[in-house]
C-alpha cells in the first residue's frame, strides 16, 4: 500500500564548463541511491546538454509514465533546457547539486529554480554528495508526495448515502477536489450498493465470516448482520477495484449505524480507506497516511485528554482494520453501542514508538491540514471502539489551542509512522494551506 514512486531521472551539463567527465559515475550514483530510498528509475538515456538533446529526454519521458522528473545537475547549465523539458512533461521538479568548486552544479541549480519558481512551475532543489544517503532523505519525501499526487490525479473517490445532517464541517465541495486534487467523484445511493451487496455470491461472503470467526476473540453479532456487513465489503471492494476508487466517503450515521462499521475495517486492511459519517475530507487524510506508511490509519475523534501525561485518546464507533489490533484475541465483532444493531470491530489500538496525527477539512479557499507527530499507547478498552493513546510532540493543551486557532475538525486520523515531512512536501505541492504544530515542518496558513 505504500506509494512507490516512479521518478525520471536525467543528467544536465553544459560542455564547455568543467566536470563534464563525472557525468556517468555522477548518474550511476544517483540511481543507485534513488533505488535505494524505494524509488523506480527510469534514466534518460541522453545526458542533456541543448535544445535537442533535451526534446530527446522528453520523447523518452512521454512513455515512461513517470510521477516525478529529477535533475542532477553535473555542471553548470543553461536553465532554460529544464523548461523545455517540463512544457512536454508537466511533471515535479527534483533538482539535485553536488558538490564541486569547479563544476557549478550548485550555481546551475539555483538558478534554474529561482526561473522555475517565477514561471509557478513545481520543483524543489536538493544539495549533497550524489553517494550520501543524508541527500536523499528529503528528495525520497519530495518523491512519495509527487506519487501520492499522481494516483490521486489519475483516480477517483466514491461517496455513498449522504453526510451526517447537523455535521456541517464535513461538507466537501466537490469540484473542488477534483480542481486541487485531482480525482473524480462519483456518488452512490445506498440502494445501489445493497443491490451490488445482494448479487456478491453467498460461498464468498461465508468464507469472509469464517476468517473473521477464526481471527477475532470474541463473536457476539449474529450471521445475518454479519452477511450484510461482509456482503456490503466485498461489493465495494470490487467496485473500487473496477472504477479505480481510491477511497470512499461512507454516509452512515444515524441510519446506517453500525451496518457500515466492520464494512470500513474490511476495506482499510483491503488498502480502501473509507471515512465515516459522509466526511469525503478524511477519507482523503485517511488515503494520504496509508500511502505515506504503507499501512492502514485509524479514525477517531478525541475523546479523552490527559495534560498530566501528555496524551489523548483517540477513537470511534468500532470501524478500525483488523491488523492494526494490539492482539487479535482483543478483537471482538459486535453490535454498534446505543443501537445495538450491525457489527462494530472493536478491539484498543496498537503501541508505536512513531504515529502521526492528522486533520483535513475545508473547501474552496478554506482547505487545510494540520499533522503533529508523535508516538501511540495502548489504552485497554476505555470507549467501545478502537481507542489508542496519542501521544503528541508537543503539549497536549497546545496542539488543542492550536485547533481551536485554526479551525480544524472533529474527525482526527492516526497514522503508525512519522510522516510529516512528506505531507508537509504535498500539501505545498497541492496549495493546501499546512500547520504542523511542534515541528520544525513549515507551516502555511
Amino acid at each position: 500500500m505504500k506509494v512507490k514512486p516512479v521518478i525520471g531521472l536525467y543528467g544536465i551539463l553544459e560542455p564547455t564548463e568543467e566536470g563534464g567527465e563525472a557525468a556517468e559515475r555522477l548518474m550511476a550514483a544517483a540511481t543507485a541511491r534513488l533505488q535505494a530510498e524505494g524509488m523506480e528509475v527510469r534514466r534518460s538515456p541522453v545526458i542533456v546538454s541543448d535544445d535537442e538533446t533535451a526534446r530527446a529526454a522528453a520523447r523518452f519521458f512521454l512513455t515512461a509514465d513517470i510521477d516525478l522528473l529529477c535533475a542532477v545537475v553535473i555542471t553548470w547549465s543553461f536553465d532554460n533546457l529544464h523548461v523545455t523539458i517540463l512544457k512536454r512533461i508537466p511533471r515535479p521538479l527534483a533538482i539535485l547539486a553536488v558538490p564541486g568548486i569547479r563544476a557549478g552544479s550548485i550555481v546551475g541549480a539555483q538558478q534554474a529554480g529561482s526561473l522555475l519558481t517565477d514561471l509557478g512551475l513545481e520543483h524543489a532543489v536538493f544539495y549533497g554528495p550524489e553517494d550520501a544517503v543524508e541527500t536523499y532523505r528529503s528528495a525520497a519525501s519530495y518523491a512519495q508526495a509527487a506519487a501520492v499526487r499522481m494516483r490521486l490525479q489519475m483516480g477517483k473517490l466514491g461517496f455513498i448515502g449522504r453526510r451526517t445532517p447537523g455535521m456541517t464541517p464535513i461538507a466537501f465541495d466537490e469540484v473542488e477536489i477534483t480542481r486541487l486534487l485531482g480525482p473524480l467523484v462519483e456518488s452512490y445511493g445506498w440502494e445501489e450498493i445493497e443491490e451490488l451487496a445482494r448479487a456478491v455470491p453467498r460461498g464468498a461472503v461465508r468464507e469472509e465470516i469464517s476468517k473473521l470467526k477464526k481471527t477475532a476473540g470474541t463473536v457476539e453479532s449474529d450471521d445475518a448482520a454479519l452477511e450484510a456487513s461482509v456482503s456490503t465489503a466485498i461489493a465495494l471492494r470490487d467496485l473500487a477495484r473496477k472504477n479505480r476508487i481510491l477511497a470512499f466517503g461512507i454516509g452512515c450515521y444515524p441510519h446506517y449505524a453500525g451496518r457500515a462499521c466492520l464494512t470500513v475495517g474490511m476495506l482499510a486492511d483491503e488498502g480502501i480507506p473509507a471515512g465515516c459519517e459522509g466526511d469525503l475530507n478524511s477519507a482523503l487524510a485517511l488515503f494520504l497516511l496509508q500511502s505515506f506508511t504503507g499501512q492502514p490509519a485509524h479514525f477517531g475523534e478525541i475523546l479523552e485528554v490527559n495534560e498530566k501525561e501528555n496524551f489523548l485518546v483517540t477513537s470511534h464507533c468500532g470501524c478500525g482494520a483488523p491488523s492494526l489490533a494490539a492482539r487479535a484475541s482483543d478483537i471482538a465483532l459486535t453490535p454498534v453501542r446505543i443501537w445495538q444493531r450491525g457489527v462494530c470491530i472493536r478491539y484498543p489500538g496498537k503501541a508505536s514508538p512513531q504515529a502521526t496525527f492528522v486533520n483535513l477539512t475545508g473547501r474552496k479557499g478554506t482547505y487545510r491540514l494540520c499533522a503533529v507527530s508523535g508516538s501511540a499507547a495502548e489504552t485497554g478498552m476505555v470507549f467501545e471502539g478502537n481507542p489508542v493513546a496519542f501521544k503528541p510532540s508537543l503539549p497536549v493543551r497546545d496542539l488543542l489551542e492550536a485547533i481551536s486557532a485554526h479551525g480544524f475538525g472533529h474527525h482526527w486520523m492516526m497514522g503508525y509512522g512519522e510522516v510529516v515531512e512528506p505531507l508537509d512536501r504535498f500539501c505545498a505541492m497541492v496549495r493546501i494551506d499546512a500547520v504542523f504544530p511542534g515541528s520544525k515542518a513549515s507551516s502555511r496558513s
